[in-house]
């Protein structure tokens, strides 16, 4: 049986991955640190995911990514190269929330579950996620933190990293949820890339975009800068 050769990249978080799975079926992935330089990275480690599966670009059938809540420089890096590959190629584009993405790379099956992302200050990007048959879905809100424990009720672990406020921790752990660390694979960004495919459920090319739950700082800088 022939696969579809699939390409998905996570590059949300502070550690960045690419996944690629070959036309048997199998797997391939590495793993690299991003950073203000994360484009010097992840080309040369798509080139070299491809040669090491005796691949190229042009045998793609699909391509996903991790589209936040995230880091500004990873997230707008990773959705420019995807979206080049996708107008090159003319193939297919999948954008996959990166809460669904780290709870798929977790081993946590209780559901519902609660996803905080992008935590600064007293306000954070929330998810609340189901696990069905068919995977985790659900979405996502920028809200304060009062906000965010009310939505602790019914819920049995939060995927939160050290960012997340304090307040929020001490009420899910008095309310009795997990409070487990977040994981970014990309082998699951690829999972649930192929599923998309399989269902022939991709997003458009010219819109697909980061979530950014704010306005991004070197945004916010710039603006001041007009405008002084």
């Amino acid at each position: 049986m022939t696969h579809p050769v699939l390409l998905a990249i996570e590059c949300s978080q502070r550690r960045g991955g690419v996944a690629l799975q070959d036309r048997e079926g199998h797997v391939h992935e590495r793993a690299f640190a991003t950073g203000a330089r994360s484009d010097d990275v992840l080309q040369p480690t798509i080139e070299a995911l491809f040669s090491a599966c005796d691949l190229k670009p042009v045998d793609l059938d699909g391509c996903g990514c991790s589209v936040g809540p995230g880091g500004f420089t990873g997230l707008r890096i990773t959705v420019a190269t995807v979206r080049a590959l996708g107008m090159s190629l003319g193939i297919p584009l999948y954008g996959i929330p990166s809460a669904i993405v780290a709870a798929t790379s977790s081993s946590v099956v209780e559901s519902p579950i609660l996803v905080a992302l992008a935590c600064k200050g007293e306000t954070l990007w929330l998810s609340r996620l189901v696990h069905t048959a068919d995977g985790w879905s659900g979405s996502g809100s920028l809200v304060d933190t009062a906000s965010a424990i009310k939505s602790l009720s019914g819920c049995t672990v939060l995927l939160a990293d050290e960012y997340c406020p304090i307040s929020l921790r001490e009420a899910a752990e008095s309310g009795g949820l997990s409070v487990v660390e977040p994981e970014f694979s990309a082998s699951a960004c690829l999972h649930l890339t192929s599923e998309r495919h399989s269902a022939g459920n991709p997003d458009d090319t010219m819109k697909l975009a980061p979530i950014y739950p704010r306005e991004p700082e070197a945004v916010t800088i710039f603006n001041r800068h007009q405008e002084g």
